[in-house]
């Protein structure tokens, strides 16, 4: 019974880790986490897939924090414009959760990359005119980012369905 219940949370906290990723939050560490905890309560699932998922994880979230960046400089953009795509995407899912949580995380983390893109290619230009190209490389990098991010927590909640149900 206790292993049933366990398998439950388990499955539940990987849906929740999903659901969590693009509001800008990192639901793949929810799930590393969900899965740690099965381990130590069961056997159901080895400390070499916590392992595999916690450096899934790390990657999911290395690719969307980097991601707005780079989609900034394929664009056009300079390291400053880069720079804060990064920064203002950070600060817009920080701010953005005060008024209106969780969607005002994902709308403002958007929104503060594509003006932190601006902001920083205006200075680097010395120009008071935007390259609005650059702020819509940086929102398309960053929905990649969220993309891969997601697909990496879809990955991480099969490979946990085949390791704990097929035995």
């Amino acid at each position: 019974m206790f292993e049933i219940v366990a398998l439950v949370i388990f499955f539940i906290a990987q849906a929740a880790g999903l659901v969590l990723i693009p509001l800008g939050l990192p639901g793949t560490f929810l799930q590393v986490l969900a899965a740690a905890a099965l381990a130590l309560a069961t056997a159901r699932i080895s400390w070499l897939w916590v392992g595999v998922f916690l450096g899934m994880a790390l990657a999911g979230e290395l690719i969307d924090l980097l991601a707005g960046q780079w989609g900034a400089q394929r664009f056009g953009g300079s390291k400053s414009a880069a720079w804060g795509a990064l920064l203002g995407g950070l600060a817009g899912a920080f701010v953005g959760g005060i008024p209106i949580p969780l969607i005002g995380n994902i709308i403002m983390a958007f929104a503060g990359t594509f003006a932190g893109a601006l902001l920083g290619e205006m200075r680097h230009q010395k120009k008071l005119t935007p390259d609005l190209r650059v702020g819509l490389g940086a929102i398309l990098g960053r929905a990649v980012g969220v993309a891969a991010k997601l697909s990496l927590g879809i990955i991480i909640l099969i490979i946990s369905v085949f390791v704990t149900l097929v035995k």
